[in-house]
């Protein structure tokens, strides 16, 4: 049986390790913003876990893991950290994965970044950038064509959620910018994340 558990606190040090393996060294906040933003209630956290059976008896084996930033004012959160362990890639689990959290967030409209394939030096890592647009977009979600957007010097494209209404009206940058304050504060938004949106909306 295929399930979500939230991150325990003791395990900060093991998750970290994980997106230490499965991001670049730049996309990745210092632990010590990882850890404040959960003790602040700032990230939810889960590991994507299943239940196999191994020599009568059952073990609970962790999947893959998945951070977001969902503040309680806003109907969007923002998937800042998604990825299923190596060993159980290409079998399904990511799909499920992501039904899941859509199904746990059904009220708000989920945002996400992807690499950009446009930006892409080679071809296997334009081929790999098509390859996750296509994954996000299988699962609901689609590419903001208004907003372009550069997160820790790597273009980036915005998705979002279509299950429960993307409204077109609203600024990409309004909403990223609410999303990643909290997380990263004012000083860490304006060095580190560059959105532009045709669409010039003040608030959201």
């Amino acid at each position: 049986m295929i399930q979500i558990r939230e991150i325990r606190k003791n395990e900060y040090d093991d998750l970290y390790s994980h997106m230490k393996r499965d991001f670049p060294a730049n996309e990745i906040p210092p632990f010590f913003v990882i850890k404040r933003n959960f003790e602040k209630n700032i990230y939810d956290g889960f590991f994507l876990t299943e239940n196999i059976e191994n020599i009568g008896s059952v073990e609970n084996i962790d999947i893959g893991y998945a951070v977001i930033t969902a503040p309680e004012n806003l109907k969007y959160a923002f998937i800042n950290f998604f990825a299923v362990f190596p060993q159980y890639r290409s079998k399904g689990y990511g799909s499920e994965f992501l039904k899941i959290i859509l199904n746990r967030y059904s009220d708000r409209t989920l945002v996400l970044e992807a690499d950009n394939p446009s930006a892409a030096k080679t071809a296997a890592l334009h081929d790999e950038a098509e390859r996750r647009l296509k994954f996000y977009e299988c699962a609901g979600f689609r590419v903001v064509p208004t907003a372009k957007a550069k997160i820790f010097g790597v273009d980036m494209v915005i998705m979002a959620s279509t299950a429960s209404g993307y409204d077109e009206k609203l600024s990409a940058r309004e909403i990223m910018h609410a999303l990643y304050l909290p997380a990263l504060g004012a000083k860490h938004w304006l060095r580190f994340i560059d959105v532009i949106d045709l669409i010039d909306i003040k608030e959201i």
